[in-house]
């Protein structure tokens, strides 16, 4: 009987498809489950994101446009399925699941598959993107408009099968991203690639006035709204362009940006917040220098001309904003996965064109990435669960409140006693109930009903509605555990 060499075996001929079927399962794991109890409640951030969704109103154009596409969906996954850690986070999680799939492929189409997937396997399972992917404000949209830019201009610019549908593609997306802080710094490092680079202006030059003439149509209609919200509240100009309004002196901004790099790769700053910090482990940083090394030697390329330029942009912006490095996130991948495609190649050199050597060679790859994608659940998943900066950051009193309405009949009158800081968060879950009113202390006027009082509310409430409580709210940290009493009167 003949023996079939290894690479006609039917998983060694399909090794790659089966691999980015391992990659999108794998990621979408770990951005779905658990959702509701990692991180355990929300953050500062997400109560925000949360409350401007809400207040957006559809019969009129907005004038919040910051990050308007975000808040739109997020608006529309909390009405389908109410104030939930899952209705608040799943814009996010979608986001999240799209962006792994579009820089997947964009390293697929800027380097060999081996290397492409092997890459994806690293960065899209680390805690850097899984964090942002799963909290719910819109971070991660910076992230999935980075991605999806670099894919359409990357099939446009190698002229792959449809790339004149990428160059639709491309005007609506560039055009959507300009409502998310950061994003303008990559259109304009396109826009100078575009003139600075021979390829690029040989392309423009070929275009027909018909594609350039709609693209700029698209273009300029998907940025009505931008232009309505800018018009009605000029200082929205710079959220978008992520500079503040006092700008820090020179000490303060070189400051600032010491603490960025400590934040992006320092192994010694270990924090659990809402990002886990250091972003980027030290392995990836050792990838990182060596891909730095490598698009500097290979400068003629594309791909090095709008990475430089886009980090010649972005890294002064970091001393503006040193904790919120999520604009670097697909740029660093990128270059990460440059720095591995060396590291691959010799891996390959060193067995024989044999190809049982090389599937063997193979097992010893496949078990060092399995044991850096555990890694990364571990850190990120303990670190959320167990560390008290992780507790600090994230609240889940809104929650426990809510299941304690849960449980009483709708005709129950019903009065929640929090902080006034507090006050519009509650509303937007009391305005799905009826019977329900949410004061803060100074409001309160004694009525019958049942009363559900923030523990750090009690000594501000002149009179309590009874002298003791029928029942205690608690949660699962080790202090400060009881958040709410409930009276009846």
């Amino acid at each position: 009987m003949k023996i079939l060499p290894v690479s006609e075996w039917t998983f060694y001929k399909y090794r790659f498809q089966l691999g980015y079927g391992f990659l999108a399962l794998v990621v979408a794991l770990y951005i779905l489950l658990f959702s509701g109890l990692i991180p355990p409640g929300l953050s500062t951030t997400e109560t925000q994101s949360l409350i401007t969704s809400t207040d957006l109103k559809l019969n009129e154009l907005p004038t919040a446009i910051v990050d308007l596409p975000y808040h739109l969906l997020q608006k529309a996954s909390v009405e389908l399925l109410g104030v939930t850690p899952f209705g608040v986070r799943l814009p996010s999680m979608l986001f999240g699941i799209l962006t792994a799939i579009f820089t997947a492929l964009v390293l697929r189409r800027w380097m060999p598959s081996n290397v492409a997937l092997i890459s994806s396997l690293l960065m899209l399972t680390s805690g850097w993107f899984i964090g942002t992917a799963r909290l719910g404000a819109p971070f991660i949209t910076i992230a999935f408009f980075s991605a999806l830019v670099l894919l359409s201009a990357t099939y446009i610019s190698q002229q792959t099968k449809h790339w004149k549908r990428w160059k639709v593609v491309l005007a609506f997306t560039a055009a959507l991203s300009l409502y998310s802080p950061f994003m303008i710094y990559l259109f304009a490092a396109a826009i100078i690639a575009s003139f600075a680079q021979p390829h690029l202006r040989y392309l423009i030059r070929r275009s027909s006035k018909f594609h350039l003439t709609l693209g700029t149509l698209i273009f300029a209609l998907t940025l009505v709204p931008l232009g309505w919200g800018l018009y009605r509240d000029i200082s929205q100009i710079w959220t978008l362009v992520a500079i503040p309004q006092d700008l820090p002196g020179p000490v303060q901004f070189f400051q600032n940006l010491v603490q960025a790099a400590s934040n992006f790769v320092n192994p010694f700053n270990i924090s659990f917040g809402e990002f886990v910090t250091p972003l980027v482990s030290l392995a990836a940083a050792l990838f990182l220098v060596a891909g730095i090394v490598r698009i500097l030697r290979d400068f003629h390329a594309i791909r090095t001309y709008l990475l430089l330029i886009w980090a010649a942009l972005l890294i002064p912006i970091m001393g503006f904003n040193p904790n919120n490095l999520t604009v670097l996130m697909i740029p660093s991948f990128i270059v990460i996965a440059i720095g591995v495609q060396p590291i691959i190649s010799y891996w390959y050199k060193i067995f024989p064109l044999n190809p049982y050597a090389r599937v063997f060679g193979l097992i010893p790859l496949s078990l060092l990435l399995l044991t850096v994608i555990q890694f990364n659940d571990q850190r990120y998943t303990f670190g959320m669960l167990y560390s008290e900066s992780a507790q600090q950051t994230f609240n889940s009193d809104l929650f426990l409140a809510q299941n304690e309405l849960s449980k009483m009949p709708e005709d129950q009158l019903v009065f929640v006693v929090v902080p006034e800081i507090d006050k519009k968060l509650y509303q937007i879950e009391a305005s799905n109930r009826p019977n329900t009113t949410v004061v803060n202390p100074a409001e309160v006027n004694l009525q019958n009903g049942k009363w559900i009082i923030a523990e750090s509310q009690i000594n501000s409430v002149a009179t309590l509605p009874a002298p003791v409580a029928t029942s205690v709210l608690v949660n699962d940290n080790a202090t400060e555990a009881l958040r709410f009493r409930v009276f009846d009167r």
